[in-house]
């Protein structure tokens, strides 16, 4: 029979805190109530309260400011994830974060998927590209193939993690670009990219395919990021909705 571990009252009063800033709804930057007010609230010592504090201050969630008092500090993302294997987010981010992260896995999975890759890797590549041309010349399913082309770079990267990863972070930019009002201008210029990139595939040549790769995914996050100014960037903080 397992031993039910019990919490200290630091612990207790820590779960208290993190209660009561759920239960409030602060925001980051938001002040605390002080250590006299939580002691009276909790009915504990100002101690345990300083411990509780100190200790949410190490992972990051509150922050001590001498001479002003606690304050709610900017929490990282939490990530979950789901039944469809993607890696969902409770935090808020921008464009410009979320690219930050996705360019260098980008530019990883394509390194590795050089090296691991197929002959008939390639071609499926070169199929997808074809589709995508067509796409853009008749107008229209261009987000499809262009998605479709990252997608298959990262499953021959050989990397679970780094393919759940990169495809879930590739959804999360789908919900910038599905609330933009106009298409994506850089698409031709997309067409060409990925074909530099298998081209660099067929040679085997690591430096160059990574290269445009990273070339690539700058000049995307340059688009992005331009046509968000353009159509009011407080729209486009994504934030996954929290599980009821």
């Amino acid at each position: 029979m397992k031993t039910i571990k019990r919490l200290s009252l630091s612990e207790q009063v820590v779960r208290s805190i993190e209660r009561y800033v759920q239960e409030t709804n602060l925001q980051p930057g938001d002040q605390l109530p002080t250590e006299n007010e939580f002691a009276e609230s909790f009915g504990v010592s100002r101690t345990s309260v300083r411990e509780a504090i100190k200790a949410l201050g190490i992972n990051g969630m509150l922050k001590s400011v001498p001479g002003r008092g606690t304050f709610l500090q900017p929490q990282a993302a939490t990530l979950h994830l789901e039944d469809n294997g993607l890696l969902q987010m409770e935090a808020k981010t921008s464009i410009t974060e979320l690219m930050e992260v996705r360019a260098p896995l980008e530019v990883k999975a394509t390194e590795l998927a050089v090296e691991r890759c197929s002959e008939e890797d390639i071609l499926v590549l070169e199929e997808i590209c074809k589709n995508y041309r067509a796409s853009v010349e008749n107008n229209q399913d261009q987000a499809k193939w262009g998605k479709k082309f990252h997608r298959q770079i990262a499953e021959m990267s050989g990397n679970v993690m780094l393919n759940t990863v990169l495809q879930s972070l590739a959804h999360m930019t789908d919900t910038y670009r599905k609330n933009m009002a106009e298409e994506d201008r850089e698409v031709g210029y997309y067409v060409e990219s990925h074909m530099i990139i298998i081209e660099a595939f067929k040679r085997r040549d690591v430096l160059a395919a990574a290269a445009e790769m990273d070339r690539h995914m700058q000049r995307t996050l340059i688009g992005l990021t331009e046509m968000v100014a353009e159509d009011n960037a407080t729209k486009f903080i994504y934030k996954q909705p929290k599980k009821k």
